[in-house]
């Protein structure tokens, strides 16, 4: 018994109160099993892409974009170790191109108004390449499920 309790008021809830907290708890966590059963039973039927397309797709963005930087504070610190202000402006902005240019070939994706547009692809100096290598639409095209109208356009000795 409690200090300061009165003796008529039980300390204890009846056993009644405690088996009706026991069979709400039950029905909740049974409520609880069977929305993550659910859960499961929809992930395995729409699984996802897979691990190789999601590092293609999205994750190796991040790391590419990582070793850009990376390779631009090495150059531009051998240049400004070298003493050459000029020389590290100019390799930046090479740099620059040139990583722009690997996205584009990894990950390049025209809008849809740009395709309903343009019939062929033409190369030029921004898009090298029609579909980014990297992405959904360049892996249809390598199945076969989509024919590539990349056979006609200019020659490629243009750019050189």
């Amino acid at each position: 018994m409690r200090l300061g309790a009165d003796p008529a008021t039980p300390a204890e809830p009846d056993s009644s109160a405690r088996e009706a907290d026991r069979i709400a708890e039950e029905a909740a966590l049974r409520g609880q099993i069977d929305r993550v059963a659910e859960e499961k039973r929809r992930a395995l039927l729409e699984p996802g892409p897979t691990w190789r397309e999601w590092w293609f797709f999205s994750a190796s963005k991040w790391y590419v974009v990582l070793g850009f930087l990376i390779g631009d504070v090495w150059a531009v610190t051998v240049w400004l170790d070298a003493g050459s202000v000029l020389g590290a402006l100019l390799t930046l902005v090479g740099l620059f191109y040139a990583e722009y240019l690997l996205y584009e070939y990894l990950w390049y994706r025209p809008d849809e108004r740009a395709l309903r547009r343009r019939a062929l692809f033409r190369r030029t100096w921004r898009h090298p390449v029609p579909f980014g290598r990297w992405t959904p639409e360049a892996q249809l095209v390598r199945s076969g499920a989509v024919e590539s109208r990349d056979d006609e356009g200019p020659d490629l000795g243009e750019f050189v």
